[in-house]
Parts: C-alpha cells; sequence; structure tokens
C-alpha cells in the first residue's frame, strides 16, 4: 500500500486513536491501513497489504459489513454514515468498533471508486451496556417470576415510570399508556383504598420516611387483586424530597391462602370444641349410672352373699372390678378433656420442686416396689405447675408400674440444654432455647416400633390383668407438652427399660 495516494495522508491517521483504512470498491480490498491496527488488533501491517475484507472483519459480521458498504454508493459528497461491528484479534476473539465512513473517491459516472473509514474502538462500552441489558433482562424475569413491579415518583415533574413487571401487574403493555399519572393509578382501586394510600404516601412525604401500604386492584382485564406497595422518601441536598422510589407485589395468592387458612383453623376449632364438649358431657353424664351399678353391686354382695354361692360372687366381684375400671377410666376421659381445654397460666417453677411434691404423692407406691427415685440438677422453667405435675406424676407413676420383677424399680431424672438437632428432629423453632429433660428406668421397656403409638389416647401394649390402666395416662403427657409448645418421645429396647425426652422452652413468649 502506499500511502499519500487519493487525497489522504496517511502520516496523520497514525494519530488518530483508532484504526484508519482506505477500501478499494471495485478491487474488494484494503488499499491502505493506519499502523494502529496492530496496536488494536496485533495484526501485523504487511499481512494486510491488499488484503479483503474477512483479513480482520470477524467473520459472523462480513456479511453486516457488506450490507453495510453498499449503503455507500448513495452517499452525497461530505456525506457519512457509521455502522457498528467486530473485528478479528490475533490471539483469538474480537474487539467491537464504531466505524464511520465516507467517499474518498469517485468514479467519472459518479460512483464510489474508494471508501475512507475510521474504526474507533468500543468494546468496553459495549460490554457495559451489554451488561446493563443483561441486568435489565434479568429484572425484569425477576420480577415476572415473583410478581412484583419496581415505579419512581419524581417530585419536581409529578411524574411517575414503572418497570415492565408493574406494567404486567396491571396487565398492560408499556407502549399502551402514554403516562403513568395519579388518575390512570387510583383508577383501578375503590375510593376507599385511594384514600387509604394517599394517606401513606402523605405521611411518608410530611415526615421524611417510608411507608407500606395494602390495598386492592382491578387489572385492565378485569382480575381482582391483592397487591402491596412499599416506598421509601428521597431527600436532596436541601433536605426536601426530591423523589420517592418503591415496589409493588402481588400477594393475592398469599392472602388467598391466609383466608382459607383462617377458615380451616376456625373449623378445627369448632370441631375440636365439640368434641371436647362431647367428650366432656358423655364422660360426666356416665358417672351416675356408674354409680348406681356400683352402688347396687355392693348391696346384692352384701346381702344376698350366701344365696348367691361362689360362683355368683365371683361374677358380682367382676362387676365392681369393671366398675371401677369405667371410673377410672371415665376420670381420666375428664382429665384429657380439661387438658385440651387448658386455661391456666404460666409462671416460672422449680421443677426439682415440682417432681419432689410428686414423689411424696406416690410414697405408697414408691415403698411397696422399693423403688428409688434420683433427681438431678432441674432448672426454672415458665410452665403451667398444675399440669407438670400431672405431667411427671404419669410418667413416674409408669415407671414404677411397668418394673421389672427381678429388681426394684429405677427412675432418673436428668436435664441439659437442648441441641439444634434435638429442636430439628421434633420440629422446634431452632432459633428459640430448650430444655431436655430426661426421664429413664430400668424397667421392662418396649419394642421401639411402639414409640409414637403409646402417645396415642386408649393405646396400650400390655394386658389390664398384668398392668390395670386406662392407657390414656401418655395422651395426656403429649397434650401437656403440646400446650406448652414442646415435645415428648421415647426410647426402648424390650428388658432394658424405657427413656423418656422432654423438650421444653425456657420461655413461653
Amino acid at each position: 500500500m502506499e500511502e499519500g495516494k487519493d487525497s489522504f495522508d496517511g502520516r496523520l491517521a497514525d494519530f488518530f486513536p483508532g484504526i484508519v483504512y482506505v477500501y478499494d470498491v471495485d478491487r474488494r480490498c484494503l488499499k491502505y491501513i493506519s499502523r494502529r491496527v496492530t496496536d488494536f488488533l496485533g495484526l501485523p501491517l504487511e499481512d494486510l497489504k491488499d488484503c479483503s475484507l474477512d483479513k480482520f472483519i470477524f467473520p459472523e459480521d462480513l456479511a453486516l459489513v457488506q450490507r453495510e458498504l453498499e449503503k455507500f454508493q448513495d452517499l452525497q459528497d461530505n456525506a457519512s454514515h457509521a455502522y457498528n461491528s467486530r473485528m478479528t484479534h490475533r490471539q483469538g476473539g474480537w474487539r467491537y468498533f464504531r466505524t464511520q465512513g465516507s467517499v474518498l473517491r469517485r468514479k467519472a459516472d459518479g460512483t464510489a471508486s474508494s471508501l475512507l473509514f475510521m474504526a474507533q474502538d468500543i468494546t468496553d462500552q459495549w460490554k457495559g451496556q451489554e451488561e446493563v441489558q443483561a441486568l435489565r433482562e434479568l429484572l425484569h424475569e425477576t420480577e415476572a417470576l415473583l410478581q412484583f413491579g419496581s415505579w419512581n415518583w419524581d417530585a419536581a415533574t409529578d411524574t411517575t415510570q414503572w418497570t415492565q413487571g408493574l406494567y404486567q401487574l396491571f396487565e398492560y403493555l408499556p407502549e399502551e399508556v402514554a403516562d403513568i399519572t395519579r388518575e390512570f393509578f387510583f383508577k383501578h382501586m375503590s375510593p376507599e383504598d385511594a384514600a387509604n394510600f394517599q394517606s401513606h404516601v402523605k405521611e411518608a412525604i410530611d415526615t421524611q420516611t417510608g411507608f407500606e401500604c395494602e390495598y386492592g386492584i382491578t387489572t385492565r382485564a378485569g382480575v381482582q387483586k391483592f397487591v402491596s406497595t412499599k416506598g421509601k422518601v428521597i431527600l436532596g441536598e436541601k433536605n426536601e424530597v426530591v423523589k420517592m422510589i418503591g415496589i409493588t407485589r402481588d400477594i393475592t395468592p398469599l392472602r388467598y391462602f391466609e383466608r382459607e387458612r383462617e377458615r380451616s383453623i376456625r373449623e378445627l376449632n369448632r370441631s375440636n370444641r365439640e368434641l371436647e364438649e362431647f367428650a366432656y358431657v358423655a364422660s360426666h353424664d356416665l358417672q351416675e349410672p356408674l354409680r348406681k351399678i356400683s352402688t347396687f353391686s355392693e348391696r346384692l354382695k352384701a346381702k344376698f352373699i350366701t344365696q348367691l354361692g361362689s360362683e355368683g360372687s365371683l361374677y358380682v366381684e367382676r362387676i365392681l372390678a369393671s366398675t371401677e375400671n369405667m371410673r377410672i377410666l371415665i376420670d381420666n376421659l375428664l382429665e384429657f378433656s380439661r387438658m385440651a381445654r387448658s386455661s391456666y397460666a404460666f409462671s416460672r417453677t422449680d421443677l426439682r420442686k415440682t417432681i419432689q411434691s410428686v414423689t411424696t404423692d406416690l410414697e405408697l407406691k414408691i415403698e411397696e416396689t422399693g423403688a428409688q427415685i434420683m433427681i438431678g440438677p432441674l432448672p426454672e422453667v415458665e410452665v403451667v405447675e398444675a399440669e407438670m405435675k400431672q405431667l411427671f406424676n404419669n410418667l413416674l407413676g409408669n415407671a414404677i408400674k411397668f418394673h421389672s420383677e427381678e429388681k426394684p424399680p429405677v427412675v432418673t431424672i436428668s436435664s441439659d440444654k437442648a441441641t439444634r438437632r434435638d429442636k430439628e428432629d421434633q420440629h422446634l423453632p431452632t432459633d428459640k432455647e430448650f430444655i431436655k429433660i430426661t426421664i429413664q428406668d430400668n424397667g421392662i421397656g418396649f419394642e421401639e416400633e411402639y414409640a409414637e403409638k403409646i402417645f396415642q389416647i386408649f393405646q396400650r401394649l400390655h394386658g389390664k390383668s398384668e398392668y390395670p390402666g386406662s392407657g390414656i395416662g401418655l395422651a395426656i403427657c403429649k397434650k401437656i407438652m403440646d400446650n406448652h409448645n414442646g415435645a415428648i418421645y421415647a426410647e426402648s429396647t424390650p428388658g432394658h427399660g424405657a427413656v423418656f425426652h422432654l423438650l421444653l422452652p425456657e420461655k413461653q413468649f
């Protein structure tokens, strides 16, 4: 290539912060290219002598550049045309350039003979714009996925701008709405909601703080939605309100879920109350006929013992034993019903003193069996003391009742902090502190498969003839732990005793 041809001084081109080149239209090759091509693309100058465009234009952009070159034939003198394309780098990859060109020389018929181009590297700016566009697309996708949109209000012009997500929320296309005016916004709301929204905004501006407001809208398509708007005031240099920004999100599924949950809870509470009332009334009404059966059976036994004979006396004894079992069952049912309707107040209670009181009540059974009750250090916790006493009475009573025939019962009570794993296993909140109380005995134990079944009402693992009882005691224990927002579970191996674990929150509220 020769510098200085076509009225072009190539020496000046080397000072231009880009690549300058002259393109021969007829030969479809370069007549000249500045030395800066090596700086920008790493291509040796001598390799580009009389070369075609495919030597340095990125292959995927060749067709684009050829189409752009055809536009120069229609250019008038002193007019120019610009386009963007990629150029190949010697080390691989490409750089992005903004190319400005004009006709350098024409033929006798006026068509372009050679073209002068100046290409500036805009890779960094282009990548910045590409990143901004990618972020904008990501924001749009996020807004669509999470059903929300962003907005900003300019105080000086009283104009509002919405993001794509907000248009979608109201079911509009951006080009369909010329201006986001107050009238346009409020027409989608009821008068009461509109007044409430304006009140929140005014208070936020007056106090220079933020606001949060929930309200209903009717979309362009007539769909009813519940939305939540959260805004924040932006202050200027003079501490004046210059802007307000925020987000509006669709909370319709959440509100419908909450309404359905509230309805289910009301229905469940109603059903539970009816069941509790039925259990209480049924148990209470059974007491009177039961007393009569017991009384007349005692009179029958006292007055007609000789006439009844040994077989008749046996039948009467069985009636009295069944009556007593029925009385115990009814009493336990009443106790279970009372626990379900518990309204006792929580108080700070020393559990060691509570258990000592229980052992005093069980003193006769302890003496009869030779039981040992070993109580370790126990904390003070917020509990209903009467319910805790009932709980430990049932657990210690069971530990003594289900003892081995070969050895006297030994019951050990200890406590420790509940670990995170303990709370997770029992589905308790891990951010709350719990005390773990362990009650271990050396009794007959039970199969591990019954570890959950034993806490169900009327569930028995042994016959009444061996171990009398109603099968409600552990169900009451579970109900008490539920009332205390805690948990109870058991571990055991037949012949090696049982271990009951109680997880109690240190504080209830």
